[in-house]
């Protein structure tokens, strides 16, 4: 299991029990050698709650233990009293973190610090106790169906292109053959009685690239016909037709703003899109990577969001303008 994801998902209970509880909460996750992995804190916790947090995971993840357990073995005369005298005071035996396992292997700590010590013990166990059941699954898009009329014409055109053959498999009626484009985590697959669609039929579909003008060199230098580079007026995404659309890429090259287009032999549609720097629900101010139009739709929508979590509609994620550190 990737240790960053599992710590997300143990952040985002912990904060969706706090924001019920109405308790805004710092979390830190600490890993067993004393790197941080994640550190955030909720709008409203104490500012003072990240230094607390932060010590409380130290300890979990170096100790293995919770932090109200430790507190009775760390007073005077008790066995581990010395501990709280080394690494220049980072261990903490206030209630509120937690040890975090991975098929029984202590892999982190977690600690959390914003309201009273019986409310941060609380919220932690109940933000630990979530059941796995009910965590979203992921849903990857890696598959997409082409409808061709001639199997091997389609080959000869996807394997010009550069994508790599993954697949070709025939038998009697039927024949499945997929390719994958180069960085690409999603395939295609077309064939033989694969798909009722007409051939030529789907459209949009769109390849993500860093540089469009080198994009269409490279299909040019392979002999594939690639429409010169467009930009839609509009700011936000292509219209489907030519009357939003202007010639050239966009003249500041604002990321997911320029495209260019061609097909295969049957008429399925692709469109390259350049994107150069990534949305993430937050365009930080000064940050002009985007056109205005995306960047004032991604903001409205961000302050709605804020509306709704403040009067209590949506608690269950981390807040957009929480305070994040995560490393990769």
């Amino acid at each position: 299991m990737d240790l960053l994801s599992y710590t997300k998902t143990i952040a985002e209970r912990i904060e969706a029990q706090a924001a019920q509880a109405k308790v805004p909460m710092a979390v830190c996750v600490i890993d067993t050698h004393g790197n941080i992995i994640l550190k955030h804190r909720m709008n409203g916790a104490p500012t003072f709650s990240l230094e607390l947090s932060e010590r409380k995971a130290y300890t979990s993840a170096l100790v293995g233990l919770r932090t109200a357990d430790l507190s009775p073995l760390v007073q005077p005369g008790q066995s581990l009293f010395p501990l709280m005298g080394v690494a220049g005071g980072r261990f903490c035996s206030m209630g509120g973190g937690a040890p975090l396992t991975i098929d029984g292997q202590l892999v982190a700590g977690v600690g959390i610090s914003g309201g009273t010590v019986d409310q941060d013990v609380e919220i932690l166990e109940a933000g630990l106790r979530e059941p796995a059941a009910t965590e979203t699954l992921d849903m990857k898009l890696e598959v997409v169906v082409l409808p061709v009329a001639d199997a091997d014409r389609a080959k000869r055109f996807y394997g010009d292109l550069g994508w790599r053959l993954d697949i070709d498999y025939i038998s009697d009626d039927y024949r499945v053959i997929q390719f994958t484009p180069p960085g690409s985590g999603c395939s295609v697959i077309f064939g033989k009685n694969v798909t009722t669609a007409l051939p030529g039929s789907v459209q949009g579909l769109h390849l993500i690239v860093s540089d469009i003008e080198s994009a269409r060199n490279e299909l040019d230098r392979r002999g594939i016909a690639v429409s010169d580079p467009f930009h839609d007026t509009a700011g936000i995404f292509h219209h489907a037709r030519s009357g939003g659309l202007a010639a050239g890429p966009n003249p500041q090259r604002k990321s997911y703003a320029s495209y260019a287009s061609f097909s295969d032999p049957d008429g399925n549609g692709w469109v390259f899109q350049e994107i150069t720097a990534r949305l993430t629900g937050h365009i930080e101010d000064g940050d002009e990577s985007f056109t205005p139009e995306l960047t004032n739709v991604v903001r409205r929508a961000e302050a709605a969001q804020h509306g709704r979590d403040r009067v209590g509609e949506d608690v269950s994620g981390l807040t957009l303008n929480s305070i994040m550190v995560a490393a990769g």
